[in-house]
């Protein structure tokens, strides 16, 4: 088993108290900008709040009156979760309201930046074994893209993930 599936965790925002017996050391939550802040009560460790929509593009988060994830956004994370990892002891939670989307993504960055390039396959997959419903967001993955300077690599895992997604919703009829 993988380092990965024992000490980072995503999750939705009904499911924080599900870990609240791994001990949890760091905490990554992400929530829409018309919601308040929050952390759960049993937490006490190091604890970083982003609040952005789950869009897929500028021009997206404005048509519905959010705000979209930036580059800023990604490094903040990028260093908190560099620095949670460099302890060896350290486990890290990442929660925005599903689990589904925006926090998966960002725990898929944050597996690809450690395992280093060329790995990207194997990030998505590790992440998709800790959480198997996940559909990454695809502006936080492009933007981790960018900021690891990947050239791409980190997205084409992902667009077979959205292909084969699409496949099982609309498959083809002969």
């Amino acid at each position: 088993m993988h380092l990965f599936k024992e000490r980072l965790f995503v999750c939705g925002f009904d499911e924080r108290s599900d870990y609240q017996s791994r001990r949890v050391s760091h905490f990554v939550s992400i929530a829409n900008p018309s919601a308040t802040s929050s952390k759960p009560n049993w937490f006490k460790g190091a604890h970083l709040q982003f609040t952005f929509g789950d869009v897929i593009s500028q021009a997206d988060a404005q048509a519905l009156r959010t705000t979209a994830p930036s580059m800023a956004d990604i490094q903040k994370a990028l260093q908190f979760f560099r620095n949670a990892w460099s302890d060896s002891n350290s486990k890290v939670l990442v929660s925005c309201d599903y689990g589904a989307s925006r926090s998966p993504a960002l725990a898929y960055v944050f597996i690809a930046d450690q395992l280093g390039v060329g790995r990207e396959a194997e990030a998505l997959r590790l992440l998709l074994e800790i959480r198997p419903d996940a559909v990454p967001n695809g502006l936080v993955v492009r933007l981790g893209d960018a900021y690891l300077k990947r050239g791409g690599a980190l997205l084409a895992p992902l667009k077979e993930l959205y292909a084969k997604i699409n496949a099982e919703l609309f498959p083809k009829r002969s």
